[in-house]
């Protein structure tokens, strides 16, 4: 299985597991509205993110600058927290579920790798910079 199909697999779980935990979010009753609300808008940024991370590996078409392991893996450790999410949806009852603002939680993991994203991509731009100078120093930055 070659680079993109290993992301494109990944991806494809993360989206299944995704659109069910969006649809429990939105009919379950175990959720406060305002609570409802704000996990969206989180899962969705998860989503946006996810989705970017699925396509750097077309940017090149062979994954020579950005790491193979770190594209799958960052999809599959979101796909991990979507299904600790529905875990706690369906296992908590409505008063300690606002009490682990599930929104938080999804929040801070879309920071964490919104940040690894843009430093594997400075890393990405570097190297094609160096192999475009044929590995010289000097030039412009």
């Amino acid at each position: 299985m070659n680079y993109v199909e290993k992301v494109d697999e990944a991806y494809d779980e993360f989206q299944d597991v995704y659109w069910d935990l969006e649809k429990l979010v939105r009919s379950t009753d175990r959720l406060r509205e305002d609570d409802r609300q704000l996990l969206l808008i989180a899962l969705g940024e998860l989503r946006d993110l996810v989705e970017l991370l699925s396509e750097l590996p077309t940017v090149d078409g062979s994954g020579r600058y950005i790491d193979e392991d770190f594209v799958v893996q960052r999809v599959r450790d979101a796909t991990e927290l979507l299904r600790e999410v529905k875990s706690a949806i369906l296992e908590g009852n409505p008063d300690s579920l606002a009490e682990e603002e599930l929104d938080v939680d999804v929040h801070g993991h879309v920071a964490y790798i919104r940040d690894e994203v843009i430093e594997a991509l400075r890393k990405a731009l570097e190297r094609a910079r160096q192999e475009g100078r044929g590995g010289r120093d000097g030039g412009d930055k």
